[in-house]
């Protein structure tokens, strides 16, 4: 099999599935226009981070594990399932309290660090990721793709998630977007948190 014509498959799979609104492109929307630009880049680096890791494991066949294992992917739906809708209750939980910390500057460190952290889990919190990157390499690779295949798969699957986080980070960054936001910010907060209940919710329930 050509290697641009694979790699070019595993582009144009990954793209859709990657601006395909779920809980990262949620989690990211949220921080930057909830904290700062900054905050949103360092959920977009966890979820990068977390692509890696799904990209990695899909490469050497995880979704085999699963189905050998079942217990061990329903573990982690309900784990994954039961963050998601944490995140949606902080988040209610959250329209009451103050917004604003004034010593935010004083832990700016850690709260980037947390923010990273919280872009990682919120990628990883879904098992069914690892489901499907693994059909990308089984339906896009050839039988024993190559390290360099595999590694370039993986590379391209990071920088497509980057590229595109980014992109969401500077949009809901700008100053239009705030001032809507700002009008309207217990609505959407209320939304976002109903989503991710929503969607932690269905990963649980959801049958396979």
């Amino acid at each position: 099999m050509n290697t641009t014509i694979t790699l070019l498959s595993v582009i144009s799979i990954w793209s859709i599935a990657v601006i395909t609104p779920g809980p990262n492109l949620l989690i990211t929307v949220q921080t930057t226009v909830n904290h700062s630009r900054l905050a949103g880049m360092f959920i977009v680096l966890g979820t990068c981070t977390g692509t890696m890791i799904w990209a990695v494991v899909g490469y050497f066949g995880i979704a085999y594990l699963f189905t050998v294992s079942p217990w061990i992917y329903i573990t982690l739906k309900i784990g994954g399932g039961s963050y998601l809708i944490y995140l949606g209750i902080k988040s209610v939980v959250s329209l009451y309290r103050s917004t604003t910390n004034m010593n935010e500057a004083q832990c700016k460190h850690k709260k980037l660090f947390n923010d990273w952290q919280k872009g990682l889990i919120t990628n990883l919190s879904n098992p069914k990721t690892a489901m499907f990157v693994t059909s990308i390499f089984v339906s896009a690779l050839p039988k024993d793709p190559s390290v360099f295949m595999g590694m370039m798969s993986i590379t391209l699957m990071t920088s497509i998630s980057l590229l595109w986080y980014s992109v969401v980070v500077f949009l809901f960054s700008s100053k239009t977007i705030r001032n809507q936001y700002e009008r309207r910010q217990n609505w959407i907060q209320g939304c976002a948190s109903a989503a991710f209940i929503a969607f932690g919710t269905k990963l649980i329930f959801e049958n396979g």
